[in-house]
Order: C-alpha cells, then structure tokens, then sequence
C-alpha cells in the first residue's frame, strides 16, 4: 500500500540538517514500499509522520478494491473467473469488492454506447441493477462471477442469467427488483452513475478494462498486479490478526526455503 502513499499524502522524504549526506542519498532510494516496514528507516528518513498517518487510517480497516469492468470484455471475464475467487474467498472479510460495469463506453449525445455493442450495454445496465439491488458483496459477487463465467462460456445472456438465479437461490423477490431497475429510469441513472465514476477516477484515467482502483486510487502502473492481489493483499493490510490466507501462504514460503537450503 506504499505504493500509493506518496501520491495520497503528497509526502516526500523529511531531511534534517544534521544529516550527513551519504544518509539522505541512503534515504533517497529506498522504494516507497519499503518506508514503513522498518522503525530505523521511519525514523532515520523522515517517514514516521506519513507512517502513522497511514496506519491509523488503515489499521483494521479492509481494503478498498474497486473493478473498472465491462460485461462482453474477454479480459474482464478472465480475471473476474480466474483471479476474483482467491481474493472473494480467501479475503472476504478484509476487503469490500466494487464493481463499476461500464468500461470503455461512451457516452454520446445522453445515451450510452458501448465497446462491445447494444447487447454489452444491455448486460452492463443489469449488473449494475444487480449489484444495487443485491447491496452487499455477499450476493452480488458470486452473481457477477456466474454470469460472466457463463458468458465466457458463449452462453446466451438470457440462459446465462437465469441459471445463476437458479444456481444461487436467489430470491423471488430481489429478481423482481433486478427486473424493475433494469426497464425503469433507474436503471439507466445507475448507468449514467457508473459512467461518472469510471469516468472520474484519480489520479490516472484508466486506459482498458479490466482496471483496478485500490482505496480510491487510480494507478496505471499498478494494473500489472491484477494477477498478483493475493500476494499484495496480503503485504497492505495492518490489523490486530494477519489474514488466515496470508499466514498460510507464508508457512509455505518458509518450508521452501527451508526445502532447499
């Protein structure tokens, strides 16, 4: 989560002028992600304000991962079937899972067009009464996952959505409420919401889907870990407990090395 430190708190390393000058070029190197891992680098460099500064925020707090997606996008449907069940079930409680079904549509004269067609626009307006009408991550997730599952399968949209109410029990009444949203103004005032936000992501604008915001921060250089949040969920987050998952992998990590050497 150093990583994004510098770019939310403005920070840079603090010198004091006592200093010698092999200590600040020492200082001037270190990667971002190495600030607060250490209490004589916090000290020696100047970090210890940004450090507390982003510990108290985050301490016990999960993590914000927001999704730039679209619903025909083949990369979308890969990383959403392929990578989203480690972190949906290995961190479900650490972390709050967004979705914005948009993309890389445009908006043009008050309607939307999307990248993929008319359908894609369609599909993209019912997830996104989906994911209103179901309200938490608990049973918007796991709905998103089916669906694009099917879709990637070349499943109609029609079949596709109806087996995954099947699959997951969905309530009658929450399909009613999917149903309503999707032929109602609000439907469309979801999609036009979805557009701001993806829209008006910050700092960097997002380039292709899938694109992944983490606690409100749009980085271009940070969508090369798409495939690796596992891993990097488990360096950002500060708590009372580690995450089960993380520990294990850790232990795996250790009787490797321990293996070879």
């Amino acid at each position: 989560m150093l990583f994004f430190l510098a770019l939310i708190f403005g920070v840079a390393p603090v010198y004091t002028e006592s200093w010698e000058s092999a200590d600040i070029d020492r200082c001037s190197v270190i990667p971002p992600a190495f600030w607060c891992t250490n209490k004589e680098i916090m000290k020696s460099c100047g970090f210890t304000d940004v450090c507390k500064r982003h510990n108290d925020a985050s301490y016990n707090q999960p993590i914000n991962i927001t999704v730039l997606i679209e619903a025909l996008c083949p990369d979308c449907q890969r990383w959403i079937t392929e990578s989203l069940p480690t972190i949906f079930k290995k961190f479900n409680k650490f972390v709050n899972i967004e979705f914005i079904p948009y993309g890389n549509a445009k908006v043009v004269n008050g309607s939307i067009e999307c990248q993929h067609g008319a359908e894609e626009c369609s599909i993209n307006r019912f997830e996104s009464c989906v994911i209103d009408s179901m309200g938490t991550q608990d049973q918007y997730v796991p709905y998103i996952y089916c669906l694009e599952n099917q879709l990637k399968s070349k499943v109609t949209f029609d079949k596709a959505s109806a087996k995954c109410f099947r699959t997951l029990s969905v309530s009658d009444d929450i399909q009613r409420m999917i149903q309503s949203c999707l032929v109602s103004r609000l439907g469309e005032e979801l999609q036009m919401k979805a557009a701001e936000a993806t829209d008006n992501v910050w700092p960097d604008q997002h380039r292709f889907v899938p694109w992944i915001v983490i606690n409100g921060v749009s980085v271009a250089s940070a969508q090369t870990m798409m495939d690796r949040l596992p891993n990097l969920l488990c360096e950002w987050y500060i708590g009372d407990k580690p995450i089960p998952y993380c520990q294990g992998e850790e232990k795996k990590r250790r009787r490797a090395v321990s293996w070879k050497h």
